[in-house]
């Protein structure tokens, strides 16, 4: 049995529709914005894990904790030193404790604070053997320079032979290197220190005279950095905190 349409009820449901398609105009465009709001929330997405990709390629690990480098020997993290407060990266200056690590994309800066109690050394550009380059405190005066120099091992290297000769002994000092432009310099800050030593121009060898050669271009043979605490003597410690 059929029923006589109500006018009333249909005018309400051609009201409702009306009213929807109103609002669906209003806010959404009907579903024309929809797969464009979609994309954009896949490309938010896109960009986000590009930046947590290209954030993974330069990650640095701490000088807290070991975790994240690579190494050999004694090195060992202090409870007991920091800046001001514990704790820090220790390396004794026995001649095989080193640590590095090597990044997928090539680091062009480094910052760390230091207090050695002889020398130590901060490698860069270097390879996974750590050949390639290194920047030298050393607080032992006279003829022992602080300064760039060559490496062909996390073990052997040549001696800066130009740069400061008055760094203290067992005092914090800044380190910021800067490798911008294929130019290195180092800047060096602390109590009534303040240095700044270019790459180029710097003498290196390990005696005062016949086998020293200059520094002209950077040529980096990897992304890999380290330290290591040099070969002063096993009881002869740097402490680095703050690295970044």
């Amino acid at each position: 049995m059929s029923h006589p349409r109500n006018p009333m009820r249909s005018g309400l449901r051609r009201g409702l529709i009306g009213l929807g398609l109103a609002a669906c105009m209003l806010l959404a465009g009907c579903g024309a914005t929809a797969p464009a709001s979609g994309a954009a929330h896949k490309s938010g997405a896109a960009k986000t894990k590009t930046a947590a990709t290209a954030t993974a390629k330069t990650a640095m690990p701490t000088t807290a904790s070991l975790k994240g480098w690579q190494g050999n020997g004694n090195v060992g993290i202090s409870k007991a030193v920091g800046d001001p407060k514990p704790p820090s990266l220790v390396l004794p200056g026995d001649g095989k404790s080193y640590v590095w690590a090597k990044p997928a994309k090539a680091i062009q800066s480094f910052q760390f604070d230091a207090k050695t109690q002889g020398l130590f050394d901060f490698f860069f550009g270097a390879n996974s053997k750590g050949q390639g380059y290194l920047f030298r405190i050393d607080t032992r005066g006279g003829k022992n320079y602080a300064g760039f120099t060559t490496s062909s091992s996390w073990t052997k290297w040549d001696c800066p032979m130009s740069g400061p000769t008055t760094l203290p002994p067992n005092v914090w000092i800044h380190v910021a290197l800067s490798l911008t432009g294929g130019s290195p310099k180092v800047t060096l800050t602390g109590p009534g220190i303040h240095e700044t030593l270019a790459f180029k121009g710097q003498l290196v060898g390990c005696t005062a005279s016949g086998n020293n050669k200059t520094l002209s271009t950077y040529k980096p043979l990897g992304n890999a950095y380290g330290f290591q605490g040099d070969g002063l003597g096993p009881t002869s410690l740097t402490w680095i905190a703050h690295f970044k």
